[in-house]
């Protein structure tokens, strides 16, 4: 062979061995990346303020067992704020205090004795609690009888519930039971159990 053969052979060999080290030696190429379009912007309203209950501050005084003054809820009753106090004590008339009061922020009660006179400034004296006044009613209520003011007066028992069982007495006659009023509509058994305490089926 031709000496310029051979060194064309070995040009061509040695083309080859670099280009399959290149080859071999070229890092492996990785998966493409897609990148994905950025999120479209939404409109999130702001959250709506909760009303917040504003609790009273409420006095009681007399045949308490622990006279004071008490924080309480707003739509609260005497009854709680009695039981709040510690309960009446043994000397208290009872017959003359009305679990049902619906409290409001400044009120003072006063518990008496038998036969002793209520302060004038007590919310609960009777001349403060005209019989018009839809803040005060004789409890318990007759059923078959109580207008519709009154029956509102009760515990959740508001405008169109107490047209509600008006109505329903209108229609069907004198309730023969208290349990009948669990025949209105949206009369459920919670409601039921809080103003039955406070309602009576005349003779």
């Amino acid at each position: 062979m031709k000496p310029w053969m051979l060194i064309l052979a070995g040009v061509l060999i040695g083309l080859l061995a670099t280009g399959a080290i290149l080859l071999i030696s070229q890092p492996e190429r990785g998966v493409p990346i897609t990148l994905s379009p950025p999120p479209t912007p939404t409109h999130t309203p702001l959250p709506k303020p909760t009303a917040t209950s504003v609790p009273i501050q409420v006095l009681i005084k007399g045949e308490i067992v622990n006279p004071g003054t008490y924080t309480m809820d707003r739509e609260t009753r005497l009854s709680d704020l009695i039981e709040l106090a510690g309960g009446l004590t043994e000397k208290a008339d009872a017959v003359r205090v009305n679990d049902a009061f619906l409290l409001r922020d400044g009120d003072y009660f006063y518990i008496p004795l038998a036969g002793e006179s209520i302060p004038e400034t007590a919310r609960n004296a009777p001349g403060n609690n005209p019989l018009d006044n839809p803040a005060y009613f004789d409890y318990p209520l007759d059923l078959n009888t109580a207008s519709k003011e009154a029956l509102e007066s009760l515990p959740g028992i508001g405008p169109a519930k107490a047209t509600d069982i008006v109505d329903y007495r209108e229609q069907h006659g004198p309730f023969e039971s208290i349990d009948e009023l669990l025949n209105v509509p949206g009369i459920g058994p919670t409601i039921f159990e809080s103003i039955r305490e406070y309602l009576t089926i005349g003779n």
